[in-house]
């Protein structure tokens, strides 16, 4: 009798897709400001609190 090496089954990695981000139909000079200085206060924060760790 010969012996026969079992083989693992691979699976497949389920690969997802990222999700769908809809924009503004109306995307102006005024929403673009606001969200500028919405990562402009977001980077701020993020510099004091790591200046506060070090």
């Amino acid at each position: 009798m010969s012996k026969r090496n079992k083989r693992q089954q691979r699976t497949a990695d389920v690969v997802t897709s990222a999700p769908v981000v809809t924009t503004p139909v109306a995307f102006g000079f005024e929403e673009m400001l606001s969200e500028l200085e919405a990562i402009v206060t977001e980077a701020q924060n993020r510099q004091a609190e790591e200046a506060e760790a070090a």
